[in-house]
């Protein structure tokens, strides 16, 4: 708490006065994070940018204020383990990253039902890069974050890109 208010400049007795509890920063902080996550995904779709790689992509943190939002979601993570409340939230937050995600890969043209399994495989693999790189930024640049998610998620996506063309073809050599 004394951090905080360090950071916002401000005294541990306002930060106190409208958090009563470290959970209760941490979950404003976190719905911070949310609102910011869902302005951006409506700005990929705004630009016409909206797929599973740029949603993907646009989650690492390369960016100072990228690298404090992953902060927060690894203490939010953090809180989630030890508190039955958090964790539902939690859970309902990836619920809901899952359903963004299926999305785009929707708009990427997956065949129906794969795109949960994909999109739940897909998080993980950005979790996995983003969290390497808000502990060790020196050692995770940002090009580095975007080569390593790249990596992981290429072969999934190349399959959902391959798997409708498939499809396709087997429906026109059907008598």
């Amino acid at each position: 708490m004394r951090r905080v208010a360090r950071e916002a400049g401000c005294t541990i007795g306002l930060i106190n006065h409208w958090f009563t509890s470290r959970e209760d920063l941490v979950m404003a902080a976190w719905l911070e994070a949310v609102r910011h996550e869902s302005q951006h995904a409506d700005q990929l779709r705004a630009e016409g940018a909206f797929s599973a790689e740029n949603v993907l992509l646009n989650t690492l943190p390369t960016t100072p204020d990228l690298r404090r939002k992953e902060l927060v979601w690894q203490a939010f993570a953090a809180l989630a383990v030890s508190n039955a409340a958090v964790r539902k939230v939690y859970n309902r937050h990836y619920a809901f990253a899952r359903r963004l995600l299926s999305e785009a890969l929707a708009a990427d043209c997956l065949p129906a039902g794969q795109d949960e399994e994909i999109a739940d495989l897909l998080i993980a693999a950005t979790d996995g890069v983003a969290k390497m790189a808000a502990l060790d930024p020196v050692r995770w640049t940002p090009t580095r974050q975007r080569v390593a998610l790249r990596k992981l998620i290429e072969p999934h996506l190349s399959a959902a890109r391959v798997a409708p063309a498939v499809q396709k073809r087997k429906v026109k050599s059907a008598p």
